[in-house]
């Protein structure tokens, strides 16, 4: 089932018809039978962009950039649910590189991120190399030739000397396991593949889901639906998200003078790194001074106890996702908006039977129920030396300084095991993350590549875990952040400007150089 469409944009005439100088498939296709690349870059989003600018500064200009949607900007092209913005603000969820003095909003709703993204690509040059509509199903390295051999949906082969990879965990949109979820007649879709062409008005919509997609796409839907029910399963901790327009002077100002624009952004940075982080330690003045107002901004927006009970969490602050929202509490009290905390039995027909007995029929079913968080690259099959795959990997996913994956030769995974943030920008971590992946790629010889030492991954891990174990994300038995085994593979658990030391220069003492 279909359950869902991405946004309508063309590549070819994106940001007003500007044509990005993208080759055709036919092309595509001649080259990749005929070259051998420096690099293939799987992903058009914020890292396979970063990534591609770092190779063109370093003198690397054989490479293309495989993008398998019709768009760029990976997950806001994904993302175009009502609503959809950024909870990182805006200053700071840009490249440091190519800052923005137009942004509209304090936080940028997800069109605009998509145009920003589109203009760093046109401004870089860097659309002849992007191949659209061009999935990448698998890969095997051959030993003999230090090459990688990367296989498209369509059935040509792409053949590069390193592969690189964007993790994006939020790309693979999640399911609910429910019961008669083929049988309703109406229309319903992934809030990650949200279908433009269904009409909400005057409907009576479903929400399946109250996390961080939620909070945004209520407000908007319930201006247009008749009866919203929102299907809550867990409540979630909320603290004012103190959005605002930027005015036409502050604009003009950014624009004139790009130095306030880097202290904005700086003082930005300084906030999530020193207050917010903090958040995530076990216990803490910040931890304390976020929960008062988390509760004391709902007990101002929620009169009705009954309610108010229903939207109370019942575990510390930070061990799950913080949300951000200025009007999803006032959307709750709205009259054609109903919470519903009782559990699914199944879909039906007509729409949701509760376990109370209860039918709730609606029109349309929104499914805001995440993604596949910790099964990483889940339709990527990759085979390095010695046969190893991919998909063993993934049973137990670790990987070196979160960019390098043991016996995955010449290769790097970008935002791979835990480099995802719970308070800042992952900007941050790609720009950490991409220097040094181009100081390695210089580091190898042709001909040959090169292999993480397992010591040296173990090591790291084992570092990193050990400091998880203290944090607030320990403190509960469920969340998108940990597996099924309790470990939490995704996370980062220090400040970023930790991350970006350790990567500041790269030990060739942590890899071995094979080849001829």
């Amino acid at each position: 089932m279909d359950y869902g469409q991405r946004p309508n944009t063309n590549m070819q005439s994106i940001i007003g018809g500007r044509h990005l100088g993208i080759q055709s498939r036919r092309q595509s296709r001649r080259q990749s039978q005929t070259q051998v690349l420096t690099a293939l870059i799987i992903g058009a989003g914020f890292a396979g962009i970063a990534a591609a600018i770092k190779l063109r500064e370093a003198g690397i200009d054989d490479f293309i950039i495989a993008e398998k949607t019709g768009g760029i900007s990976g997950t806001w092209y994904d993302n175009a649910y009502p609503g959809a913005a950024c909870d990182v603000p805006s200053h700071l969820y840009s490249y440091s590189f190519a800052p923005n003095p137009n942004w509209s909003r304090r936080f940028s709703p997800a069109g605009e991120i998509r145009e920003y993204v589109e203009d760093v690509v046109k401004d870089y040059d860097l659309g002849k190399h992007i191949r659209p509509h061009t999935e990448i199903l698998s890969a095997e390295f051959d030993e003999a030739t230090a090459l990688w051999h990367a296989k498209t949906k369509s059935g040509d082969t792409i053949t590069a000397r390193f592969l690189i990879a964007s993790v994006a965990i939020l790309g693979t949109p999640k399911l609910p396991d429910i019961e008669g979820i083929n049988n309703f007649k109406g229309a319903q879709f992934h809030s990650t593949r949200w279908d433009k062409s269904v009409d909400l008005k005057g409907k009576r919509i479903a929400v399946i889901g109250s996390a961080a997609s939620t909070i945004q796409i209520a407000p908007e839907i319930a201006k247009i639906g008749t009866e919203i029910s929102i299907f809550q399963r867990t409540p979630n901790w909320i603290i004012p998200r103190m959005d605002r327009n930027y005015s036409r002077f502050e604009k003009a100002i950014f624009a004139r003078f790009p130095f306030i624009m880097k202290l904005v952004r700086l003082a930005m940075y300084l906030y999530l790194e020193l207050v917010f982080y903090r958040v995530f330690k076990k216990q803490g003045w910040v931890n304390k001074y976020l929960t008062r107002g988390a509760n004391k901004l709902r007990a101002s927006k929620i009169k009705d106890p009954e309610l108010r009970n229903k939207l109370t969490p019942d575990y510390p602050i930070g061990c799950k996702r913080v949300l951000l929202s200025d009007d999803y509490y006032d959307t709750i009290n709205r009259d054609n908006v109903e919470l519903i905390t009782d559990g699914i039995k199944r879909i039906t027909k007509d729409g949701v039977k509760l376990v109370s007995g209860r039918d709730v029929n609606v029109d349309i079913i929104a499914y805001a129920t995440g993604f596949y968080t910790t099964e990483f690259l889940p339709h990527l099959d990759l085979t390095g030396v010695g046969g190893v795959k991919l998909a063993d990997w993934r049973k137990d996913p670790k990987a070196h300084k979160g960019l390098i994956i043991p016996d995955m030769p010449n290769a790097f995974f970008l935002l791979g095991p835990n480099t995802v943030l719970g308070h800042a920008s992952m900007i941050l971590m790609i720009e950490a993350q991409t220097p040094y992946m181009v100081k390695l790629m210089q580091a190898v010889p042709d001909g040959k590549y090169f292999t993480v030492k397992p010591d040296v991954v173990k090591a790291y891990n084992d570092c990193i875990q050990a400091r998880l174990k203290t944090s607030i994300w320990a403190t509960t038995s469920q969340s998108w952040y940990k597996a099924d085994d309790g470990s939490i593979p995704t996370l980062w658990p220090y400040p970023t400007y930790t991350y970006k030391n350790m990567l500041r220069r790269v030990d060739m003492d942590e890899y071995d150089i094979y080849g001829e």
